[in-house]
């Protein structure tokens, strides 16, 4: 979990800066805030692999590489 403060709303990108000492910017689609956030909010950003979503994308990419080799 990392927290981050919402520098900046653009038109439909948002500005955060993670307070994980590096304090570097992190542009994200403003979409994905949750709703009532703006410029000064503090947000927790949470990421989560997805093992199951992960091997679809592989096998899928596998499957099309597979057919452009038969051609």
């Amino acid at each position: 979990m990392v927290r981050a403060t919402i520098d900046r709303i653009e038109n439909d990108t948002a500005v955060l800066i993670l307070h994980s000492g590096s304090h570097k910017p992190v542009v994200v689609p403003s979409g994905l805030l949750p709703d009532g956030c703006g410029e000064g909010d503090i947000v927790t950003l949470t990421f989560e692999r997805d093992p199951g979503e992960t091997r679809k994308e592989r096998d899928g990419i596998e499957e099309q590489v597979e057919r452009i080799k038969k051609r």
